[in-house]
């Protein structure tokens, strides 16, 4: 058993010797997105019919609104959805500008959106199309909201 401890330190001592060789990380810098976000791909009058607001410590985008008839309502967002992922990019490795831009696109073309519910591990992945929204759409008055609120921080209407 003696033998087999020290066979298993003397194969972990290298590791250990390239650790602390290894420069520290920079883990102060923004990760990239998986794919970058061109706003020439994502023209066009197509929306998912929510207002977006942001977090303030995480910087994650939350549903704060939805528009009556529009494709996020039809498909059984609520209010206070967070969303984690717009198509392949993590919205943390996004401006807001750059969610703004993934989120518009052509009528007829399809977003997938990661969302995040009440804080539960389990992420519900939805695959939207845009539409092009009545610009007398309202904002539903009640919309089926979750148990959380958040304190409103900046919006956009997508």
């Amino acid at each position: 058993m003696k033998t087999l401890r020290a066979v298993c330190l003397i194969g972990f001592l290298p590791t250990l010797a390239f650790a602390q060789i290894a420069p520290p990380v920079d883990t102060s810098a923004q990760p990239q997105p998986f794919e970058p976000v061109v706003e020439k791909n994502h023209q066009g009058s197509g929306r998912i019919g929510v207002r977006l607001e942001y977090d303030k410590t995480t910087g994650i985008p939350y549903i704060a609104g939805l528009i009556r008839g529009g494709p996020a309502e039809d498909f059984g967002f609520i209010v206070g959805d967070k969303i984690i992922k717009i198509d392949k990019n993590f919205t943390t490795t996004l401006t807001q500008d750059q969610v703004s831009i993934a989120l518009h696109g052509q009528p007829g073309s399809a977003v997938e959106l990661t969302i995040q519910r009440n804080d539960d591990p389990h992420l519900i992945i939805r695959a939207l199309e845009r539409r092009t929204l009545s610009p007398t759409a309202q904002e539903m008055v009640n919309p089926p909201m979750n148990e959380v609120i958040h304190p409103p921080v900046a919006y956009t209407w997508l």
